[in-house]
């Protein structure tokens, strides 16, 4: 019964079946012509056996002929195999990146980010080596075998029946063995795996690292990641080697009987010395499986085990239930008696009661680890696993597709991402919007001096290194303005801007009509704070103060002591 193929696997055929039919087609000509040169050979060495210079000149016309034929099917099998990889790979890429876009928040924050490089990195030059050119040239090692066993069945049977005995012994015995090897290469994949989990970690971590004088530490960490890698590595290349050896060796083998045998034959007269010479060549495509079918095999085999991993990750789907479409956001949006912890031991949330209406403006405060971001991250879905309520205009967010819920809300944050594009790239998310709402937003997130300055065509360059932190923050306002959405959700998004630029932000995007606007600030400016609606005061996952400024200034609780730290 055959394997049945991953999805993945189907892309590499998809809307490429011409390429391969093709490309095996030219493998059949070309391995036929390769064994034909076994008889090439003979013909020239019987006209010199037998002294005929008619036939020799006669030779020679063929063997013109034969390379202008071979020539032929060579370049056809070129063209047709190198199409049937490059459409074959692309296919496969452009499949995994989509499945990989196709996940949730909560789905590629799990850890699935290492596997997608791994799969990009080192698996994907294991697939395309190993699984596509592998399949040809292991197709193409069965041909050579198939017709050398004919023909030298054909030319002296005697000499052939111990050859091909001996040949497919070894043959089985390294296939045996060469299961080892499937074993070793997914090992070796997965070490891989965790290696560049670790060092995309340390690197992400670079600046800590840094500051905290860890290099020695965080150094001994990852050397033992990389010994353990190399190890592994290591023990794939011996395994490989031995079944080298053990080919080889038989090789070796089967090349003594066709000398032995052959030369023995021919002083008997049985078979003429051409017939011997055809043999030795015959030889080469008959031993060709002997030294290379085990680790093809093995190593397809491996590529296989690799393309299944990828697909278990890619195509595993969320148990979720299709959500409710959220077409408009109409009335509010309610926490009741929330509660979220991350892990058993580790409350973030306690009891949160909040209701944030349409078109108001909405301040969130208090210390570090309070638990504001996770309040974010709940209302983006990106966590599903709390007690009490969520809704959303009464609906549930949990029973809400995600892909409508992001059409009524857009996030700034405090931690930047830019592409390697331009300014009005990273605005648009390169997505047409008319070139009026571009300009708004520009206007209203600060930017007008530096497009002014560098035009909206400016590379912001990998990760917004051309830009200053200020500019890249400005840039991320300006992206989530130009959406227009309903709902604003702001995370600390102008704690890199300098006092004036956040001022003038803060009051353009308060300013704004029909936005609710819910804002986590460590700034207690009070110009600005005596615009929100209601303010919200945070600490150890609770909410332990509600009200306008000046509710709470005359409190004189948690939210003055804040306000008054923050002024001296």
């Amino acid at each position: 019964m055959g394997r049945i193929k991953t999805k993945c696997e189907k892309q590499f055929h998809k809307n490429n079946r011409m390429n391969f039919i093709m490309t095996i087609f030219s493998l059949i000509l070309c391995s036929v012509m390769n064994i034909a040169m076994a008889f090439m050979l003979q013909f020239f060495i019987e006209a010199v056996e037998y002294n005929s210079y008619e036939v020799l000149k006669k030779g020679f016309t063929i063997g013109t002929t034969y390379l202008i034929i071979y020539a032929m099917f060579s370049f056809l099998q070129r063209n047709y195999k190198n199409a049937y990889i490059r459409k074959a790979t692309s296919q496969f890429k452009d499949y995994i990146f989509e499945k990989m876009l196709s996940k949730s928040i909560s789905q590629f924050g799990n850890g699935a980010s290492a596997k997608f490089i791994s799969a990009f990195s080192n698996d994907l030059a294991s697939i395309e080596t190993n699984y596509l050119a592998g399949t040809l040239n292991l197709i193409l090692t069965v041909m050579f075998f198939v017709g050398a066993a004919i023909a030298s069945l054909y030319i002296q049977w005697k000499l052939a029946i111990p050859i091909l005995a001996v040949s497919l012994i070894s043959i089985v015995i390294s296939l045996k063995y060469g299961e080892k090897l499937v074993e070793k290469e997914k090992e070796t994949s997965e070490e891989n795996m965790d290696f560049v989990a670790q060092v995309k970690d340390l690197l992400n971590g670079f600046i800590v690292i840094k500051s905290f004088k860890a290099e020695k530490e965080v150094l001994q960490i990852f050397r033992k990641k990389n010994t353990k890698l190399e190890a592994t590595k290591q023990g794939r290349r011996v395994t490989s080697d031995t079944v080298s050896i053990y080919s080889d060796i038989s090789a070796i083998i089967v090349n003594i009987m066709i000398f032995a045998l052959g030369f023995f034959l021919a002083f008997k007269n049985v078979m003429s010395i051409g017939m011997v010479i055809a043999f030795i060549q015959l030889g080469n495509f008959i031993l060709h499986p002997v030294r290379y079918l085990a680790p093809q095999l093995s190593n397809r085999k491996a590529a296989i085990k690799l393309i299944e991993r990828i697909s278990d990750v890619i195509e595993k789907e969320e148990k979720k239930k299709e959500g409710s479409q959220l077409m408009n956001f109409e009335k509010d949006i309610v926490f009741r008696n929330l509660n979220f912890s991350y892990g058993e031991e580790q409350t973030v949330l306690e009891n949160i009661n909040l209701c944030f209406e349409k078109g108001k403006s909405y301040a969130i405060v208090g210390g570090s680890g309070s638990g504001k971001s996770t309040l974010f991250k709940l209302l983006l879905g990106h966590h599903t696993d709390y007690q009490g309520d969520l809704l959303i205009d009464g609906i549930p967010i949990k029973e809400i597709d995600l892909d409508s819920l992001y059409d009524q809300i857009s996030i700034i944050q405090q931690d930047v991402f830019l592409f390697d594009s331009s300014i009005k790239d990273n605005i648009t998310m390169f997505r047409s919007f008319d070139e009026t709402k571009v300009m708004n937003a520009i206007e209203q997130a600060g930017l007008t001096s530096l497009i002014e300055e560098k035009g909206e065509d400016y590379s912001c360059g990998e990760g917004g290194k051309n830009l200053s932190g200020g500019e890249k923050q400005r840039v991320s306002i300006a992206r989530c303005l130009v959406r227009g959405t309903p709902i604003l959700l702001m995370d600390e998004a102008t704690a890199s801007l300098d006092n004036n630029i956040a001022q003038m932000v803060e009051n353009k995007i308060l300013s704004m009509e029909n936005l609710t606007r819910i804002i986590v600030t460590h700034r207690f400016n009070e110009a600005i704070m005596r615009k929100y609606d209601e303010i919200f005061v945070m600490n150890r996952g609770s909410v332990i103060e509600q009200g306008t400024f000046d509710e709470l200034m005359d409190k004189q609780g948690y939210f003055y002591s804040l306000y008054n730290v923050s002024q001296g």
